[in-house]
């Protein structure tokens, strides 16, 4: 498991969401989540489970020393993913609990990790090229179209 300083770069992040995609062998469009949460189960012992949560959409939690993800199952099934992606990204970067008045922000790092594990740059690109649209691209990768414009952006794509 990659451990990085809060405030890593962008580029660090992206690769690390891009060696565990190529560590649990999940590199086709749309990123199959099961296979990744596999790889971390044989790995970590990560366990995800559905948990009626009111003021959150999921959390990482360690129970004695082994990874748990709890996610709302009331969610959407895009927004589904992008959380357990996006709590699979703190897990990944070694982020812990800290307070508010933290320097550097472990969510916006969380979600970086999550757009590029669920929308990897490389596929992203010859996508888009091929296929602008953004409803068709949000369906084909399995994610709302919020998180896909702002990956777009983000890459500096549109």
């Amino acid at each position: 498991m990659e451990r990085t300083e809060v405030g890593a770069s962008v580029g660090a992040i992206r690769n690390i969401a891009r060696k565990l995609l190529k560590d649990a062998r999940a590199e086709e469009i749309p990123i199959f989540l099961p296979k990744i949460i596999r790889h971390l189960k044989a790995r970590h012992d990560l366990e995800v489970l559905r948990f009626p949560l009111k003021a959150v959409d999921g959390l990482l939690v360690m129970v004695d020393g082994y990874p748990t993800i709890g996610f709302n199952p009331g969610m959407a099934w895009v927004r589904r993913r992008f959380t357990i992606a996006h709590e699979i990204g703190h897990l990944m970067l070694g982020h812990t609990c800290g307070g508010p008045d933290i320097e550097d922000n472990p969510e916006t790092e969380a979600s970086q990790f999550a757009a590029e594990l669920l929308m990897p740059l490389a596929f992203l690109r010859a996508d888009y090229k091929k296929e602008p649209d953004l409803d068709k691209l949000s369906a084909k990768y399995i994610v709302s179209r919020e998180a896909l414009c702002r990956h777009l952006m983000e890459c500096r794509i549109i």
